[in-house]
């Protein structure tokens, strides 16, 4: 990867870093907005508002995940940008389609798909539904 490209990736990866912070977390409302309350009178309401807490916090999770990795790729940019758009795993060229798509990947595809196989399943097109 030549400097011009760390540099375009380091601007995206700031870029991305900035919108994920602009957004900020999720609001997770409270279940029970009067303390005098036992909870929401209507049992529907209740569940509604138990998945909208759980909905809100996985968005949180996996946008406090995504400024890691991203926090990451920056260091690494910082510290060892010759090291950066390799594979950890196998140490080769990770695919500037895939680092334009992700510019916090760590691994190249395969590597990706043994670490994390469950991801990938038993399909293996776009149009193989079984």
């Amino acid at each position: 990867m030549t400097p011009g490209q760390r540099a375009n990736v380091k601007k995206t990866l700031e870029r991305l870093r900035a919108e994920l912070l602009r957004t900020g977390p999720a609001r997770i409302e409270p279940n029970r907005t009067d303390p005098a309350t036992t909870g929401v009178a209507d049992e529907d309401a209740q569940a509604l508002s138990e998945m909208l807490q759980v909905l809100a916090s996985q968005r949180n999770k996996g946008q406090a995940e995504l400024v890691a990795r991203i926090d990451r790729a920056l260091a690494k940019l910082a510290n060892t940008p010759e090291d950066f758009g390799l594979c950890e795993d196998c140490d080769e060229e990770i695919a500037p389609g895939r680092l334009a798509v992700m510019p916090y990947a760590t691994r190249c595809p395969a590597c990706q798909a043994k670490t994390e196989p469950r991801l990938g399943g038993t399909r293996r097109k776009l149009t193989d539904y079984r």
